[in-house]
C-alpha cells in the first residue's frame, strides 16, 4: 500500500535512466508500433553521442528492416533535444527471436479505463508516490518497466506514462478535486478484471483529517470499464480459449464490462466449476437508478428513498460462460412468467419437476402453489446451485411464504433436489421401455425446463433425439403440462429461428397442444420466448380462461407471505392474457417455414366465417394463425368465435 505521507524521493532498484523523458518518447514510439502491428520489437539502448542505431553485419540476414521515412524522432545527443527527419534512416527490427506459437504475438489487447473520485489530494500532487503506485501495481503481476516518467500539470496534479513490456499505462491526477483517471492497455490475452482489486489498494488512498473536529472525508469511489481491443477473432484468438470464447467475451463485455453506463461495477465472485465459468457481478445502470439515489438509500433522511432502498439498490446479475442469466430486478418478471402460466393450464398441480433453475427462483416460484405437494429439481452442477445460494440468496428466499417449512426453498420439506443431467435422469426413468425402471417415481403434473442456454444441448437433445422428448411425455399425467424457455423471440427479418424447429416434435410425439408466448421484461434487453405443450388438449380451456377466472384462480392458489407483500410481484390476470395470444411474428414464422395449407385456408376461413373441421384439427397442436385469430371451436356446436381484430 502507498502512503501518501511517507513516500520518499527516491524509488527503490529502478534504473534512474528509466525514466529519463526522452528515452521514454522512443520506447513509447515502439510499443505503440509493437502493439498495433504485433510486431516483437527489440528495443536497443541508442548511444547518447551518435543518435541511430547499432546495426552488426552478421545479424543483417536475421532483420526485418521497415522504412520510416516520415516518422520523426528525438536526437538523443548531449546537447539539445531537436526533432531530426529520417528520411534516409531506417528502424530495424528484430524477429529472430520470436517464437510462433507465442500468445502474446498475436493481434489481441485488453483495456482497462478507471476513474476514482475521493482520494487523497496530497497523494495526487506527488510525483514520486505515483511513480511508486505504478511500479507496485505492474511489477506485481510481473511486468518489467522499461520507461516511465510524470509531469507536472499547470496548476496542480500530474501526468505520468509508463511503459512496460507488454504492457503501457497513462495516469492523469485533479488534486484539487480528489481524482485520478487511469488508462491501462495490455497485449496479454488475459483480462484486466483481476487488476482492480490491486487499483484500488494502491490509487485508492483516502483523505486524512487534519483536525480530529474535522468531517469525515467521504472514502474513495471507483467506476471502471473494461474492454477487449483489436479484432480479437480475425487474429485468431479463439484457439487461445478453451471452447474458442473468453471467460469475458459475449454477454459479459456488451452488457457489464465495456459498458460506462453501469457504475460502482464489482465482480463479487468468479469461479469456474466443472461444467461452465460462473461471474457474479453488482453493479447500478443509470439508464434507470443513479448513484445518487442509491447513496442516498443509505443514510436515515426520511427521503423516499431510504424509506425504499429496496428500489435503489445495486442490481445483481449472474453470468454462466460470458451470457447473462438473470438479474435482480428481471429475475422475478422471468420466473414468474415461465412457471405460473403453466401451473395455472393444469387443474390441480400436485407433482412438479424442474430441468435446471440452479438459482433456486424457478423453485420459489413452484412452492407459491397450495397444491404442491412435491417438488423434484435436477441440475447437473451442484456447485454452481451452492454459489447461487451464498451469492443470490433472494432468488431462494422462502422465508416470507406461508407454508413454507425452511427459509431457504431448497431446504423445503417439499422439494427435492438432484445434482445430476436431468437429460438422462428422465430417460433413465421415463424413456420408452423404461416406465418401470422406478416404480417409486411417480408422474409429474407439470414439467418446468429452466435449461441455461437453449440453442446448445437443448435443440440437440430435442431436435436431434427423440429419447428425451419422449421421456418427458411419459413422465407427464394425463393432463400434464410442459414448459421451456427457448431463447430469443423470433424477429420479421431474422429469418426461421432454429429454436423452435423441435416444435415438430412435441408434435410428433402426441402433444395435443401447444402455445408460444413472449415476455419483454425479463432484463436480457430483448422478448424472450417460452413454449407451453399441453399433453391433453381438454387443457387447452385452463389456458383460455378470461381474465377473471384466472384472477379467481389465482387467488385460490397462490399462497399469502407473512409480511402482507403480494407473493406475485408482475403475474396477474392481465399478464396471463397477453401470453395467450401469439405474437404476429410467430404466425409469419409459421407460415414462411413452408407452403402450409392450413394457413392459406384458415385465412379465408376466418375471413369468411366459415367451419372446416378439417383444416381447424391440420396442425392444432401448434398453429400461431389459429391461435391469434380462433378462440376456440366447438365441434359438437357447430360454431366458431373469431378474435378477428382488423379483418374488413
Amino acid at each position: 500500500m502507498v502512503n501518501a505521507r511517507h513516500c520518499k524521493n527516491d524509488i527503490a532498484d529502478v534504473d534512474p535512466q528509466l525514466h529519463f523523458p526522452r528515452v521514454a518518447v522512443i520506447s513509447t514510439v515502439c510499443g505503440v508500433i509493437s502493439f498495433v502491428f504485433g510486431c516483437g520489437v527489440r528495443i536497443v539502448n541508442l548511444p547518447r553521442d551518435k543518435g541511430k542505431l547499432p546495426i552488426q553485419p552478421d545479424r543483417l540476414e536475421n532483420m526485418h528492416q521497415v522504412p520510416l521515412q516520415q516518422l520523426r524522432v528525438l536526437n538523443l545527443t548531449d546537447e539539445s533535444a531537436n526533432y531530426t527527419s529520417l528520411s534516409e534512416s531506417w528502424f530495424v527490427f528484430d524477429a529472430s527471436d520470436r517464437d510462433e506459437d507465442d500468445e502474446s504475438a498475436a493481434g489481441i489487447g485488453n483495456q482497462l479505463l478507471v476513474d476514482i473520485k475521493n482520494v487523497n489530494s496530497n497523494f495526487l500532487n506527488s510525483e514520486e508516490c505515483l511513480k511508486k503506485a505504478m511500479i507496485a501495481l505492474l511489477a506485481e503481476n510481473d511486468f518489467e518497466p522499461v520507461s516511465y516518467y510524470c509531469r507536472s500539470r499547470n496548476h496542480a496534479g500530474y501526468s505520468c506514462h509508463g511503459h512496460f513490456d507488454e504492457a503501457v499505462m497513462n495516469l492523469y491526477t485533479f488534486p484539487f478535486h480528489g481524482v485520478i483517471s487511469l488508462d491501462l492497455l495490455t497485449r496479454d490475452e488475459e483480462d484486466l478484471i483481476s487488476f482492480l482489486e490491486k487499483i484500488e489498494g494502491v490509487f485508492a488512498i483516502p483523505e486524512e483529517k487534519i483536525h480530529q473536529l474535522d468531517e469525515d472525508y467521504p472514502p474513495p469511489q471507483m467506476t471502471w470499464t473494461h474492454k477487449l481491443r483489436n479484432f480479437r477473432h480475425e487474429f485468431g484468438v479463439e484457439d487461445y480459449h478453451e471452447g474458442g470464447k473468453s471467460v469475458v467475451e459475449g454477454e459479459l463485455t456488451q452488457d457489464i464490462l465495456s459498458q460506462p453506463g453501469f457504475e460502482m461495477k464489482k465482480q463479487v465472485a468468479f469461479v469456474e466449476t466443472k461444467y461452465q465459468n460462473v461471474h457474479f457481478y453488482e453493479a447500478i445502470n443509470t439508464r434507470f437508478r443513479s448513484v445518487a439515489s442509491y447513496e442516498k438509500s443509505l443514510s436515515k433522511d426520511g427521503s423516499y428513498e431510504s424509506l425504499h432502498p429496496e428500489l435503489f439498490r445495486q442490481d445483481k446479475i449472474v453470468f454462466l460462460d460470458g451470457d447473462s442469466q438473470s438479474s435482480l430486478y428481471g429475475e422475478a418478471v422471468y420466473h414468474e412468467g415461465l412457471v405460473h402460466a403453466a401451473m395455472l393450464t393444469h387443474p390441480n398441480p400436485k407433482r412438479v419437476a424442474i430441468i435446471g433453475g440452479g438459482e433456486g427462483a424457478t423453485l420459489r416460484e413452484v412452492l407459491k402453489h397450495k397444491t404442491v405437494q412435491e417438488v423434484v429439481m435436477i441440475d447437473i452442477d451442484g456447485e454452481f446451485v451452492q454459489l447461487c445460494r451464498k451469492y443470490l440468496p433472494e432468488w431462494s428466499d422462502c422465508s416470507d411464504l406461508v407454508g413454507s417449512t425452511a427459509p431457504s426453498c431448497f431446504d423445503d420439506d417439499r422439494a427435492r433436489v438432484y445434482f445430476e443431467d436431468a437429460f438422462q435422469w428422465f430417460i433413465d426413468r421415463f424413456a420408452a421401455g423404461k416406465r418401470h425402471a422406478d416404480p417409486e417415481e411417480d408422474f409429474f403434473d407439470v414439467i418446468i425446463m429452466d435449461a441455461c442456454d437453449p440453442t446448445n444441448d437443448f435443440v440437440t437433445k430435442l431436435y436431434v433425439d427423440s429419447t428425451f422428448v419422449w421421456s418427458i411425455y411419459n413422465g407427464l399425467s394425463e393432463s400434464g403440462v410442459f414448459v421451456a424457455q427457448i431463447g430469443r423471440s423470433s424477429s420479421h427479418t431474422g429469418g426461421i429461428d432454429e429454436t423452435k424447429m423441435f416444435k415438430n416434435m412435441f408434435e410428433e410425439v402426441g402433444f395435443e397442444s401447444m402455445h408460444i408466448y413472449d415476455e419483454g421484461h425479463s432484463g436480457f434487453y430483448e422478448p424472450w420466448s417460452h413454449l407451453v405443450a399441453l399433453k391433453s388438449a381438454a387443457s387447452r380451456k385452463l389456458w383460455y380462461r378470461n381474465s377473471a377466472q384466472t384472477e379467481i384462480e389465482i387467488q385460490k392458489r397462490i399462497s399469502t407471505t407473512y409480511s402482507g407483500k403480494p407473493a406475485l410481484l408482475y403475474f396477474d390476470a392481465s399478464v396471463m392474457s397477453s401470453y395467450q395470444l401469439p405474437d404476429k411474428v410467430h404466425e409469419d414464422v409459421y407460415c414462411r417455414l413452408q407452403e402450409r395449407r392450413e394457413c392459406k385456408a384458415a385465412w379465408e376461413m376466418i375471413k369468411n366465417h366459415t367451419i372446416d373441421v378439417e383444416i381447424i384439427n391440420t396442425g392444432h397442436a401448434f398453429n400461431p394463425l389459429y391461435e391469434r385469430n380462433i378462440l376456440h371451436y366447438e365441434p359438437n356446436e357447430g360454431s366458431i368465435q373469431s378474435r378477428v381484430f382488423v379483418w374488413l
